[in-house]
């Protein structure tokens, strides 16, 4: 069954995380404070999955309906000064 965002935001956690990893083909990654954040394209949307590196919490999912979320994914690395 493919869903759209809005149904697929009505899903629980659970079932969040579950169609995520049977629906989604992942994008990219990024590190936000001590979130490690992964897109996901999910069909007709676009999905983050926010995982907290220091607590043992479930993943958060963010549905994204138009492609706006891919810019947080293009901008240029920064690098350490040494």
């Amino acid at each position: 069954m493919v869903l759209d965002s809005a149904r697929f935001q009505a899903l629980s956690e659970t079932q969040q995380d579950c169609y995520v990893q049977q629906h989604g083909k992942f994008i990219a990654h990024r590190w936000h404070e001590n979130y490690s954040i992964e897109l996901y394209d999910l069909g007709s949307f676009y999905c983050e999955q926010w995982l907290e590196q220091e607590c043992v919490h479930p993943p958060r999912y963010q549905a994204f309906h138009s492609e706006a979320c891919l810019e947080a994914y293009a901008q240029p690395l920064e690098l350490a000064c040494y």
